[in-house]
């Protein structure tokens, strides 16, 4: 969103770009006309404090008259005080880019010549990785879903990501992954919709009974609408999963990341996560570091004063 700012300063607006996690790569154009529309792409988000369901409500509008165009601040506010699924409130935040973030056509360009060249890239199959999971994206839906959150709401078991994608499918809507987090799910299906959905899979894994005022018990309390449909269905795998091809890669090696920090103080702790091994040699990598600058302090002490 900020970039998005930046670049209107400029009577700018972005072309052709994609985002990943803190990297953005994007074209900027010259246009008053299309600058004007970067309030269309921006959004508050309000979201549940009891079962994180979201809402957007963008800031602009627009009013067409004749062949003129009127830019006008959004309708506010898009959610009651109380959320409808579990009667809590609402978290405001934002404004979010609610837009498309990436260009899907842009992006397959890339990939394809990542792949013809892929000898001269030492990273290739993370680059890659990552590549095929945007391009199978849904690129207008801005955010995602967790499957365990959902499931963490209810107390109850998780659907596998093949269940749960078939029954949005069959409920008549769309839904991919994610580059974000594997575990995240993006759907054009309402919240509605995903909760009668998980309301169908607890009738049939039921669930311990819960206190009357949290959220999964006020949410299943409610019968469902829609008679959700878990049979698989054909696109319930993408066509990277289905080839079985790499779109998530495992670390290079465990406890993958930055290590401790100089002069920490070594405990149980850190020997049961990185090994006896491994912290006796950053122990004797210390020592000898020591060492060296105790006897260079030694050498310096000992030399003749200079007359």
């Amino acid at each position: 969103m900020q970039t998005a700012t930046n670049v209107i300063l400029f009577l700018c607006y972005l072309s052709r770009w994609t985002f990943m996690s803190v990297f953005l790569f994007a074209y900027t154009r010259s246009s008053a006309s299309a600058m004007k529309n970067t309030p269309l792409k921006l959004s508050y988000v309000y979201q549940c404090t009891g079962c994180d369901a979201f809402h957007l409500q963008p800031i602009g509008r627009t009013v067409s008259k004749n062949t003129s165009v009127r830019y006008l601040p959004g309708f506010a506010p898009v959610v009651p005080q109380e959320c409808s699924h579990c009667q809590k409130k609402f978290n405001m935040g934002g404004p979010i880019w609610s837009a498309p973030i990436h260009d899907q056509e842009w992006v397959m360009n890339i990939l394809s010549d990542v792949k013809s060249m892929k000898d001269r890239y030492p990273a290739y199959d993370r680059i890659s990785a990552v590549l095929t999971t945007i391009s199978e994206e849904l690129p207008d839906v801005p955010l995602f879903l967790s499957l365990h959150n959902l499931c963490a709401t209810l107390k109850c078991t998780s659907p596998s990501a093949v269940i749960f994608r078939s029954a949005v499918i069959n409920a008549g809507y769309r839904i991919s992954g994610t580059h974000v987090n594997p575990l995240g799910l993006k759907s054009d299906a309402p919240m509605d919709v995903i909760w009668d959905i998980m309301r169908c899979w607890v009738k049939n894994h039921p669930v311990k009974a819960q206190p009357a005022d949290q959220p999964g018990s006020v949410i299943l309390a409610k019968e469902p609408v829609l008679q959700a449909n878990f049979a698989r269905a054909v696109a319930s795998l993408s066509k990277a999963q289905a080839k079985k091809v790499a779109r998530f890669l495992p670390n290079p090696e465990r406890h993958w990341g930055p290590k401790l920090r100089a002069g920490r103080q070594i405990t149980s702790k850190h020997i049961s996560l990185l090994g006896e091994e491994k912290v006796n040699g950053c122990l004797s990598h210390q020592d000898s570091e020591l060492d060296a600058k105790r006897q260079k302090i030694e050498k310096l002490e000992d030399a003749p004063a200079e007359s």
